[in-house]
């Protein structure tokens, strides 16, 4: 299926489908047509393409006590968007263009918000689970953040990143609930005192 010009799309509504389990891959659409593309290239590691109408991009996780996320296009190695991890909310600053907040919705929300630095809301998006299962995400732009020209740009980013958190969340499974090694039903392997 191609891809359908963002811009020519209801983009008010947008959702992430989970459609490819090695590698991930998610595809971005508004009603029934295809906006974006999102793949991991292997089934380790954080390096995942983005393809859509306006061109094929590159998301990769680095850095370990700055750790952040980019985004390159095709034409070369300089980033179009960078996003910075911090501890009570993330940084988004595009090659051209403004730079925005990206943080969660609510301490106990699963949810996440892209604002400006004056909290006015560009896009809210929530995972969506089946069990532990991350099987699809909503994406809500108000009506005066959905002409942006950096909104697709933004989706991208932002799922690329609330994708990769849920799975090293998930990857901590094992080490908790009654299976987890100390746990309730697990068996004692040292001697009562």
């Amino acid at each position: 299926m191609a891809f359908v010009p963002f811009e020519s799309v209801d983009r008010s509504t947008l959702r992430w489908l989970r459609t490819g389990e090695t590698p991930m891959e998610f595809e971005l659409r508004s009603g029934t047509s295809l906006v974006a593309r999102l793949r991991w290239n292997g089934p380790t590691g954080s390096l995942a393409t983005a393809e859509s109408a306006v061109g094929t991009w590159t998301l990769k996780r680095g850095g370990f006590l700055n750790p952040h996320v980019t985004v390159r296009g095709a034409a070369g190695p300089t980033p179009l968007a960078r996003l910075a991890v911090h501890l009570s909310y993330h940084r988004i600053e595009l090659a051209a263009g403004p730079a925005y907040r990206f943080h969660r919705a609510g301490v106990l929300v699963p949810a996440w918000k892209i604002t400006t630095d004056d909290r006015r809301e560009i896009l809210h998006i929530e995972p969506v689970r089946e069990g532990r299962r991350l099987s699809a995400g909503a994406a809500v732009a108000p009506a005066g953040a959905q002409a942006l020209p950096e909104l697709l740009l933004l989706a991208v980013l932002s799922w690329y990143f609330i994708v990769l958190a849920w799975f090293e969340d998930e990857a901590l499974v094992p080490f908790e609930g009654p299976e987890a090694p100390g746990g309730p039903a697990a068996p004692r392997t040292t001697p009562r005192p």
